[in-house]
Parts: C-alpha cells; sequence; structure tokens
C-alpha cells in the first residue's frame, strides 16, 4: 500500500462519499474507487459497506484509519523537519474560545520568548471541533475547556476554570430570592453557547434532567455578554471572560447553591504524535503554567 492510497482511502473515509474525495483530491472517480477496491482484493477485506449511495466505513476500515493517519502525520512531520532543517517548524495549535480569548495569547508570548522568529497558528473553535481536527493530525496539540471523548488523545490538565452564572443589572429576575437553586434557573431565559461548546456542555450536566430555556445560540462570548447585558437573559460563562464587566457592574454574578461549576483546561495531543522540540517546548511550558497555578 502507497502513501497515495492511504491519501485517497482517508478522503473517502472524511466525506463519506467517492465523488465527494475524488473531488477533494481533483481526480478522477474511477481513481478513487479504483484504489479502495485495489486495496480491499489485496488483503481481502470490506473497507466500507455500500448503503444506497452513502457509504459506511467498517470495523476493519476504522483500523485501516488509525494507522494511515498516524503513518500520514509522520511521514507529515518528516518531510516538515526535512525542508524546514535550517529553521523551527510552525506548530498547528487549537484552542477553545475561552482558551483562545483568556490564555493562549500569553502562553504565546513566553513561547516566542524563547523561540524567537517562530509563529504558531492557531485554530479557535469548539471543543468538538478542535477533537475531529486533532484525529485528522491537522493540529499538533490543542488546550481545551470541554471533556474530550477519543481514547486515541491524551489530555493534561493545565489550569482550573470558574463558571459564574451571570445576568442584567436592570430587570434581573433572580434579584429578589435569598438564595438561588438549580430549579430557579428552570424559570428564566438563557443564551447559551452552540451544542459542541465545553461551557454549554458543563452547564447542561450541572443542570440535569431540568429543563433550559433556551432563548438564544451564540458561538460568540462577547455577544452573549452582550445580549446578557442588554437584559434578553442570563448564562453560565468563565469568569475570566465576565470579570472586566463585573467589575465595572454592567452584569451581576448570582450565586447558585446547589450547583458546581467549575472545569479544567487541558492541553490535548494525539497519542501516536510525534514530539518534536517545538512541540516539547511548547508541552513543557504548559506544564510550567500547571505547576504556577
Amino acid at each position: 500500500m502507497t502513501l497515495r492510497n492511504m491519501q485517497i482511502f482517508l478522503a473517502v473515509a472524511d466525506f463519506g462519499s467517492m465523488s465527494e474525495a475524488a473531488k477533494q483530491l481533483d481526480i478522477a472517480q474511477p481513481s478513487v474507487s479504483g484504489t479502495i477496491a485495489e486495496i480491499e482484493e489485496q488483503y481481502s477485506i470490506r473497507l466500507f459497506e455500500r448503503m444506497g449511495r452513502k457509504l459506511y466505513i467498517t470495523q476493519t476500515g476504522r483500523q485501516l484509519e488509525e494507522y494511515a493517519r498516524y503513518i500520514l502525520s509522520m511521514f507529515d512531520a518528516m518531510e516538515q523537519e526535512l525542508k524546514n532543517a535550517q529553521e523551527t517548524v510552525a506548530l498547528r495549535l487549537g484552542a477553545t474560545q475561552t482558551v483562545g480569548t483568556c490564555v493562549m495569547c500569553g502562553l504565546l508570548q513566553r513561547y516566542q520568548e524563547r523561540c524567537p522568529g517562530t509563529a504558531p497558528q492557531v485554530y479557535v473553535d469548539n471543543t468538538k471541533k478542535i477533537e475531529q481536527m486533532l484525529l485528522r493530525s491537522e493540529l499538533d496539540a490543542a488546550i481545551v475547556e470541554g471533556q474530550i471523548e477519543s481514547k486515541e488523545l491524551r489530555t493534561k490538565t493545565i489550569l482550573y476554570d470558574p463558571l459564574v452564572l451571570v445576568g442584567p443589572v436592570e430587570n434581573n429576575l433572580l434579584e429578589e430570592k435569598e438564595a438561588v437553586y438549580r430549579e430557579d434557573l428552570c424559570e428564566v431565559p438563557f443564551i447559551l453557547r452552540e451544542v459542541g461548546s465545553g461551557t454549554r456542555d458543563l452547564f447542561e450536566r450541572a443542570m440535569g434532567t431540568l429543563p433550559i430555556q433556551e432563548r438564544w445560540t451564540c458561538t460568540n462570548s462577547e455577544a452573549i455578554l452582550n445580549a446578557v447585558e442588554s437584559g434578553f437573559g442570563y448564562t453560565v460563562i468563565s469568569r475570566r471572560l465576565a470579570q472586566d464587566r463585573l467589575n465595572r457592574g454592567t452584569l451581576v454574578q448570582i450565586p447558585v447553591e446547589d450547583a458546581r461549576l467549575e472545569r479544567a483546561f487541558a492541553l490535548v495531543w494525539h497519542k501516536n504524535k510525534y514530539i518534536g522540540d517545538p512541540l516539547g517546548l511548547f508541552m513543557q511550558m504548559c506544564s510550567e503554567i500547571a505547576e504556577e497555578n
């Protein structure tokens, strides 16, 4: 099996369609279907189940997918090292929204002080998207605020991040309650992050089976805080993101007596990832932050 065969197979696995894989690779569809058939015939295996117009990867296909991603990741790392033998290879780092806003800039400033002349590439999205990119070797490492599901990824806690319930200063529906409990939150509207966000996931788990009145869904923390400030609802958010507005008195923090709203920021990387000098330095600096805090 060649590297090209693996690339074609992974494209089909990623897009679930031979025609779409051919389009993305800019080759003819018969070349894609021929490559898949060749692999299946060579090893007497079935990589995909064909049901109607859709392809569903088999368990054997999943096993090949894991090996192929690892092999191609190692090959890409080798090529980068050789092409940039006189330069430091740029890291590809992922961050979730809160991490990207509150943590990543300071961490990268430290990194560039120790490794001048380098500029890591940073991709910011929700935890689920970052997890998928790590599994596809599109990122070298990431720092996330949500839970990682895949057993193919390794995690290490570096910081703890308290979440807070915040509401508007005026027309605060919870203002007159002596104490606020989770059941009280069912009575007020919420402005939440999108599905896949670590912040949303933690709040939903804290609420358990209790219903949440979701008025708005936003992918941007500033938009959420603006909406709460304008009186459209409440939100649960990292205290780091809300601290300036709390200090200015434009938002109010509301303690919830029967909910523990705290999470961890975790460094995440693939268990088979080759750890060269740039990535090793970044991981070391994350460990230093963990010791400092």
